[in-house]
């Protein structure tokens, strides 16, 4: 075996370490809301319950990964400002995809 092949072998191994983060299972099965318009919605707070991230570890980084493997999953991150019942402004961050291509994306 050539040193150039072995070299290549090894960076494919560390690419695919780097990319076996513990959430990814997880996170290829999660399905949103599907609204009226098409478009499939899940809320950051909802995928952190699914995840069981404690409430003391939702920090920037835990955010930061989330949202890197959410987009390699294929979902765009998004901010939604809203009314309350109670007539408040309240932000929801999350995240949307084409509710079709998502589910053609879970089924490969």
């Amino acid at each position: 075996m050539s040193l150039l092949s072995k070299l290549g072998e090894a960076q494919a191994a560390l690419v695919a370490r780097r990319s076996d983060h513990p959430w990814k299972l997880s996170l290829e099965r999660v399905r949103g809301t599907v609204d009226y318009d098409g478009i499939e919605r899940v809320s950051t707070q909802k995928l952190l319950d699914l995840l069981e991230v404690p409430m003391n570890r939702r920090n920037t980084a835990t955010y930061r990964a989330l949202s890197k493997l959410m987009a390699e999953l294929g979902w765009t991150p998004v901010r939604v400002r809203d009314l309350t019942r109670g007539g408040y402004k309240e932000q929801v961050r999350g995240y949307a995809r084409d509710a079709k291509r998502g589910s053609a994306e879970g089924r490969r």
